[in-house]
C-alpha cells in the first residue's frame, strides 16, 4: 500500500478518541474513509466491546490499519498533541503500511501497525443484532469513581462484585450498586446510589428480580468518556449499552461511542 493521506479536522478530538478507546480495550482496528473514523475493539475474552465513530479525522479513499498495544499508540498521539499546545496547521498525518506518520516542522515521527490477523481475536464487528432494552438508568463518572473507591474491603478486588438493583426500601426511582460478593455471607459489602432510573423495571417477566451482576472491571468500561450524564441500558439478553457522543473544538465536529459489557452469572 502506497502512502495514503489522513485529513486531519481536530485532532484533540482524536485524540479523546483514542483515550476512550484504551479504557475498553488493549488493542482495535481503525477504518478511515470519506465518512470518517470508525474504531472496532473487543476484550479478549469478550467481557466487552466497542464502536467508535468520529469525523475528527477522513480521507478521501478507505484505509484500515490495526494496532496491537493501543495504550502505546495513545501516548504517541499524546506527544502529537502536546508538542503542538492547540495549533495543529501544517500536522500531517498518514498511513503508509506497516507504519503510521505524525509530521509537521514542530516534530516527526513513524509507528508501527500490526496485520489485523494478529489481533482478528481483539476486533469486533458492528452489531447489527436487534437489541431490545428492558431498563435504562443514568449515572455518571463521580458515582462510579466513588464505588471504585471502597475496593479496599477486598482482601482481592478481582473478587469483588457489583450487584445493581432497585430497592423498596430505599429511594424511589434510584439505582443502587452494591459492592461485595453474594457466594457467601462472610464477605464485606456496602452500597451506593449508583443513579436514576429511567423507564423500565428490573423485574423478570414473572415479576422476580432480574439478576444484573458485573465486577468492577466491567463498570468502569462505561466511564470510558468521563461524563455527568452516564445513560446505560440492559437489554433483554444479558447486556448492558452504553451510548456517548461529545462535541469536539471544531464546527460540526463530533465523537461517538458504544459500549457493550456481558453481565456475570454470578
Amino acid at each position: 500500500m502506497s502512502r495514503k493521506t489522513v485529513n486531519v479536522r481536530d485532532f484533540g478530538l482524536f485524540h479523546e478518541v483514542v483515550k476512550a478507546a484504551v479504557k475498553v480495550v488493549e488493542s482495535a482496528k481503525f477504518v478511515i474513509g470519506p465518512g470518517g473514523l470508525e474504531i472496532y475493539g473487543a476484550r479478549p475474552n469478550r467481557s466487552a466491546r466497542c464502536e467508535m465513530t468520529s469525523n475528527a479525522v477522513d480521507a478521501e479513499e478507505q484505509l484500515e490499519f490495526s494496532v496491537e498495544k493501543l495504550a502505546q499508540f495513545l501516548r504517541v498521539v499524546q506527544t502529537v498533541k502536546d508538542v503542538h499546545e492547540g495549533d495543529y496547521s501544517g500536522l500531517k498525518f498518514a498511513v503508509d503500511l506497516p507504519f503510521v506518520r505524525f509530521e509537521s516542522k514542530k516534530f516527526r515521527t513513524k509507528y508501527s501497525t500490526c496485520s489485523e490477523a494478529l489481533i482478528k481475536d481483539w476486533v469486533s464487528t458492528k452489531v447489527t443484532a436487534q437489541l431490545t432494552p428492558v431498563f435504562e438508568f443514568t449515572t455518571n463518572s463521580e458515582m462510579i469513581k466513588r464505588l471504585n473507591s471502597h475496593l479496599f474491603m477486598f482482601n482481592d478486588p478481582k473478587d469483588a462484585r457489583v450487584y445493581l438493583e432497585t430497592r423498596d426500601d430505599m429511594e424511589n426511582n434510584a439505582v443502587f450498586a452494591t459492592l461485595g460478593n453474594r457466594e457467601t455471607d462472610l464477605n464485606n459489602e456496602i452500597t451506593f446510589k449508583l443513579g436514576l432510573a429511567n423507564s423500565g423495571s428490573l423485574k423478570s417477566p414473572d415479576g422476580s428480580p432480574r439478576k444484573v451482576i458485573l465486577d468492577i472491571e466491567r463498570l468502569n468500561y462505561f466511564n470510558a468518556i468521563p461524563s455527568d450524564s452516564i445513560r446505560v441500558s440492559l437489554m433483554s439478553v444479558n447486556c448492558l449499552v452504553s451510548r456517548t457522543r461529545l462535541t469536539g473544538s471544531a464546527d460540526g465536529a463530533f465523537f461517538a461511542m458504544s459500549v457493550y459489557g456481558t453481565l456475570l452469572k454470578n
